[in-house]
């Protein structure tokens, strides 16, 4: 694997803008990565934070190729909007190594959402965590053990209110590893499933393994190679309808 180690790299910058700003994470509509570059070279953008603080540059923004007053308008919206969200968000926003929305959701849920306890936590209470191994605690730990990103995370939690989310939902779910595959009918897409899957306290994994409770499958005669994994290890292939009835 290439990796970069310049960190003043620009596109490695501009990256992670663009992941801060994502649906998943901050949900900032109207940002492309070019505009994003554009904003880092006139140095509108140094950190996150920045986004937040855009205001001051609106004579400049509004003169831009490509914008607008109506733009800008709309821009400021989206940002005012983001700055009202959840710790898991905010967590898988700053974009921590290994750290995806499912494992930031698990971190956040561990921990209560409190965010001093979040960035704070050791690798040893993290790997208690159903989901998360040695080598995603080691580098979670590393990157709080930098000051200039406890410091970054700290300028933008001055800027935006955590709501905590409540969950009524029961967990009886939980300690169940599912993998989906194949088209969905009962869900919108298999991202929703998933979404439903975390909600009542299970894990969702991208390949079948031994550690796979169940794959669902809505084809269990498919000759994808999920199918003959799962087959291989015993491994119970369930419908969309199998597994509602299982939660219900």
């Amino acid at each position: 694997v290439l990796y970069c180690t310049n960190a003043d790299c620009l596109a490695k910058k501009i990256k992670s803008f663009s992941l801060f700003v994502s649906r998943d994470a901050m949900n900032m509509e109207g940002l492309s990565e070019a505009t994003m570059e554009k904003w880092i070279n006139e140095g509108f953008l140094t950190e996150p934070a920045d986004l937040f603080k855009l205001s001051t540059q609106k004579d400049a923004i509004v003169n831009m190729e490509g914008f607008g007053e109506k733009s800008y308008e709309n821009l400021t919206a989206s940002i005012e909007k983001a700055r009202t969200t959840t710790a898991e968000r905010l967590l898988y926003a700053i974009g921590i190594p290994n750290i995806g929305v499912a494992t930031a959701k698990l971190i956040t849920k561990a921990f209560n959402a409190d965010m001093e306890k979040i960035r704070h936590a050791s690798a040893e209470e993290l790997t208690e965590i159903n989901g998360i191994g040695e080598v995603m605690a080691k580098a979670y730990v590393e990157f709080f053990e930098k000051e200039e990103n406890q410091r970054q995370l700290d300028h933008i939690l001055a800027e935006v209110c955590l709501e905590k989310t409540e969950s009524t939902t029961e967990a009886t779910l939980e300690g169940k590893t599912f993998v989906v595959t194949g088209s969905v009918f009962q869900f919108k897409n298999r991202n929703e499933l998933k979404a439903y899957i975390e909600e009542r306290g299970g894990k969702v994994a991208g390949s079948v393994s031994k550690n796979t409770d169940y794959l669902i499958n809505n084809d269990n005669m498919s000759s994808s190679s999920k199918n003959k994994t799962a087959k291989e290890l015993g491994i119970p292939i369930i419908t969309e309808e199998e597994f509602l009835a299982m939660v219900q």
